[in-house]
């Protein structure tokens, strides 16, 4: 089987770790010839990863010009003949269904990871709302324009999501993302420090700068300084007002900006509980990764992370935006060793369950075998 990823960048985000692990999954097996194409090169990334372990990846080395990323993907398609072409993200998607009015080779998949249209959005005062809609418009226009796609979607949440949007009819699979079990031992500690992790990119949809106003509520209100915060994960648009906010609050002993980091398993398993307050999300592999490393988990109420815990009492939920109510999870958490370790818990067991890595590639690949046996 010859298999063309197509994906934005190789970078530091969920949808990237969770192709490159597929990815070698796939460069493992005799019967496939795998190829990565990515639009554009990040420092900040999996590139390493990937070329380390063999696979033959080409990126795209022209001006930001859509017409020639057309031509550049439709040219590799022609060429390369696969049977499977699958893109990943937004602009890969995009590309793809364009290129398809001159070339057609291939069956083509398009995996839909996130729920970029919540309204949610409208609170990010980084946002342009009329380049939002363009967005949307010309995402729901290029999909209903070429249809001879297969959507693999993330999520139920996320399926729903595109439904009104694009033509899914039954050219659609759900099938979770996974992640690798975590081996990792939790280093000993004698201090009384309640430590907390989020991992992320530092941009409005992950709310970060709501724990930092939780923290900063505890403090003031409640006079608790032992909370500790880590932020994994590398800069965005809301970079400069989270260091802000540190610095005029003076949360720097409290808080620390790590950025991206290649022992994120080590540092989750020596947490005492991980927090994830998006405004939105596709699935949340962070969340996953948490779940690996036996942690409880505070996160917001959003109903894809709700579909991702699966059960109200396996986390502890807020609604996103409301930093008071995240502190009371914090401070119930940090107050109740028994709660922390029921919900780890169960943390482990969903993840078992649910979201093994092994499993969730084996899935993805009977997904390729089953659409090359269709008509889309």
């Amino acid at each position: 089987m010859k298999i063309i990823i197509l994906i934005n960048s190789l970078g530091a985000g969920g949808a990237e770790r969770s192709m490159v692990e597929f990815a070698k999954f796939l460069q493992l097996r005799d019967d496939v010839n795998l190829q990565i194409v990515c639009l554009k090169h990040k420092k900040i990334g999996l590139e390493d990863e990937v070329n380390n372990f063999g696979i033959h990846t080409v990126y795209y080395e022209g001006s930001n010009n859509l017409r020639s990323k057309i031509k550049f993907v439709s040219q590799i398609v022609k060429d390369e003949n696969p049977d499977i072409i699958h893109s990943v993200l937004a602009e890969s998607n995009l590309i793809l269904r364009l290129s398809r009015f001159f070339v057609s080779k291939g069956k083509v998949i398009q995996s839909l990871v996130n729920t970029p249209y919540s309204l949610e959005r409208k609170k990010d005062s980084e946002l342009s709302w009329q380049k939002f809609q363009l967005a949307k418009k010309v995402d729901e226009w290029t999909a209903r324009l070429t249809s001879d796609i297969f959507y693999h979607a993330i999520t139920k949440e996320v399926y729903h999501h595109y439904l009104p949007l694009f033509k899914i009819n039954d050219n659609y699979r759900i099938i979770y993302r996974g992640r690798k079990e975590n081996t990792n031992v939790k280093s000993s500690s004698k201090n009384n420090d309640f430590h907390l992790l989020n991992t992320g990119r530092q941009e409005f949809a992950k709310g970060q700068i709501d724990i930092l106003y939780a923290i900063n509520f505890l403090k003031e209100e409640y006079d608790i300084t032992n909370i500790k915060l880590q932020i994994l994960g590398r800069e965005g648009q809301y970079t400069k007002k989270i260091l802000n906010y540190i610095s005029t609050k003076n949360l720097s002993d409290q808080v620390k900006i790590h950025g991206f980091v290649n022992d994120v398993e080590k540092r989750l398993v020596d947490a005492d509980a991980f927090i994830f307050p998006s405004y939105y999300e596709g699935l949340g592999g962070a969340l996953l990764e948490a779940f690996s490393a036996k942690l409880p988990c505070i996160c917001s109420n959003i109903p894809v992370l709700k579909e991702v815990v699966g059960s109200d009492q396996g986390a502890l939920f807020s609604q996103p935006g409301d930093y008071q109510a995240l502190a009371m999870n914090i401070l119930k958490l940090r107050n109740d060793e028994t709660l922390r370790e029921k919900l780890g818990n169960y943390s482990y067991k969903r993840f078992k369950e649910n979201f093994d890595l092994n499993t969730i590639n084996a899935e993805m690949f009977q997904m390729y075998n089953d659409v090359l046996k269709m008509e889309v």
